[in-house]
């Protein structure tokens, strides 16, 4: 076969799962070469899976494996290397490859790179790292992209959607005519380490327990979710790169339990720790708390490297997020929730707030914290009726996101409403962290994709117009959140039926499921149509005047609709506060 007498090996760059350890041995066979596999290399020298490195050692550690790897590789004459998807980006690999190389781009359509783990035997989100997140298509789209300019750098791209034969024959032919020219080039293998004039990706160092990753147009942060997280909390500060000072600002409900474990593990840890105990329950959430937090960071002269902790429910992430995103025009700050609302939604989205008299958060930001910390062992001491009142957003996920966990959730409730048992239960433990990691990555994907509420985020909403109605008319103390949402749902539920989008079967599930959980299908005693349609006015989703309300074309298919007949809304109003 006419190969260059230069030419020492052939390489194999491109996104994970685009062909590149398929079809290095049917080239290797072709040209009477070896064939060798960097991932798999990688693995035996460090007697551990790839999935294992990360979480042992973090991307960092991977990468130092993959440079010796390359190293090992190169020093091999007529090789063909097929190396992983971000062995590339980095210059001194790209100088070791190319050199007496000949450099291959392997590309395929994002749908079918996805449809290729879905056929996958094994968990490919699994083995694959920095495909791990809350929406794997949206992750690859994203990390091509990112990817691109450096894969254009290579010496021939191939499309590898249909047949291995064809892409193989194809590749060998190009050897044959171009292979030649390319190594006697004399400005490509500057122009191949200089790189495309952009910085790679972000390394994603975040190290073990993250559930998913939010990424945002203003930042992008890991969300946590084990058992027993906060006796680690000093090492999640040190894997999001937080050495200053911390300000711990806590419920008073689990500074005893909680707000201890978190403060012994990170003053053990030598970290300077100053604690503010918030009474508990949403009166604490006001423009008077914000005042006083102010005045706390003030006369402890923090600074805007130090860090906001804020430990406990949604109360507490709202009005110690408020805090960090105004004091010195912003603080960082990692969120711990200790509630299943905190959880899988007042923690994840950046949306922090405090109420008025007359409204819930009418005064409030977009603001991102650094990290998520969600330690499940705290939901083993959360009192019943908070724990019920946090799997109404759940609840919520499901007939928004996913169908299939409706069907868990009615499966499960038992077993998910006693979190104590998961102390000493492994199985009940897993499914509580399977369970809140599978929500906190559908809010993730979510406000991924809309940070400020444009657009998509609205279906979030479901249940929350009236619910934040019923909240306001209790003052905050009678009906608590998810409460609230729940009878919320019941009530568009009953609007998407009148107006035909679903039929009463679905409306029977929402009851049917919501009472599962013992959450409440009718309000409180005492309340009439009249307040709550006054409340509604002043909910900060009225746009011109006009309710905007979230429902449902079916499980899984929400819309936005502002044009609901008064009537349709007085009758669903009804159904759940009664004519009073």
């Amino acid at each position: 076969m006419n190969i260059p007498e230069g030419l020492k090996r052939v390489v194999l760059i491109g996104f994970s799962a685009t062909g590149k350890s398929v079809l290095a041995p049917f080239i290797a066979h072709r040209l009477g070469w070896d064939s060798i596999d960097l991932d798999d290399d990688i693995e035996r020298a460090a007697g551990q899976t790839i999935p294992e490195i990360f979480q042992a050692e973090g991307e960092r550690g991977f990468r130092a494996r993959e440079h010796q790897a390359v190293c090992d590789a190169v020093a091999q004459d007529r090789m063909v290397i097929a190396t992983g998807g971000g062995a590339w980006l980095h210059a001194e690999n790209r100088a070791l490859l190319a050199d007496d190389g000949f450099v291959i781009t392997l590309e395929a359509r994002s749908g079918t790179i996805e449809a290729r783990y879905a056929a996958a035997e094994d968990d490919s989100a699994e083995k694959r790292p920095m495909l791990a997140g809350a929406d794997r298509r949206r992750r690859i789209e994203t990390l091509k992209a990112a990817r691109q300019p450096f894969y254009a750098l290579s010496d021939l791209t191939v499309h590898t959607d249909d047949h291995v034969e064809d892409a193989v024959d194809y590749i060998v032919s190009a050897l044959q005519l171009r292979a030649g020219a390319v190594l006697q080039s004399e400005s490509r293998l500057r122009e191949i380490r200089n790189g495309p004039g952009v910085d790679p990706p972000p390394i994603h160092d975040y190290g073990p327990d993250v559930g998913c990753i939010v990424e945002t147009e203003s930042a992008q942060y890991p969300v946590y979710c084990a058992w027993g997280l906060l006796e680690r909390s000093a090492d999640v500060l040190e894997r999001v790169n937080l050495p200053g000072r911390v300000f711990l600002i806590v419920d008073d409900a689990v500074f005893d339990t909680h707000g201890a474990t978190a403060l012994g593990a990170m003053e053990q840890a030598g970290r300077t720790v100053e604690t503010y105990r918030v009474p508990s329950g949403e009166a604490s959430k006001s423009l008077a708390s914000l005042s006083l937090l102010y005045e706390w960071l003030s006369s402890h002269r923090a600074e805007r490297r130090d860090v906001i902790f804020a430990l406990g429910g949604g109360m507490i992430t709202d009005l110690a997020g408020m805090a960090a995103a105004t004091y010195l025009r912003g603080m960082p700050l990692v969120h711990a929730p200790t509630t299943v609302l905190g959880m899988v939604d007042a923690a994840i989205g950046g949306k922090v707030a405090v109420d008025l008299p007359s409204g819930k958060n009418l005064v409030g930001a977009f603001y991102q914290p650094r990290a998520v910390v969600a330690d499940i062992a705290a939901l083993a001491t959360l009192p019943s009726r908070e724990l019920r009142s946090g799997f109404a957003e759940v609840i919520k996920h499901g007939f928004i996101r996913d169908r299939s966990m409706l069907d868990l959730l009615d499966d499960s409730a038992d077993v998910l409403l006693s979190p104590a048992a998961a102390v000493s239960d492994e199985s009940c433990r897993q499914l509580l962290v399977d369970v809140i990691t599978r929500n906190q990555s559908i809010k993730a994907a979510v406000v991924s994709d809309d940070e400020r509420e444009s657009d998509v985020r609205a279906i979030l909403n479901y249940g929350h117009t009236l619910g934040h109605a019923i909240e306001a008319v209790t003052g905050y103390s009678a009906v608590l959140h998810g409460e609230a949402v729940a009878m919320g749902m019941v009530a568009v539920a009953e609007m998407g039926n009148a107006l035909g989008l679903i039929d009463e079967a679905l409306v029977t599930q929402h009851r049917r499921l919501i009472e599962r959980f013992g959450l409440p299908t009718q309000s409180p005693a005492g309340l009439g149509r009249a307040e709550i349609v006054e409340a509604m006015s002043r909910d900060k989703k009225v746009v011109g005047g006009k309710q905007r309300w979230v429902l449902l074309e079916g499980i899984g298919s929400p819309v936005v609709r502002d044009d609901v007949p008064q009537e349709i809304v007085s009758e669903a109003i009804d159904a759940v506060v009664g004519v009073r």
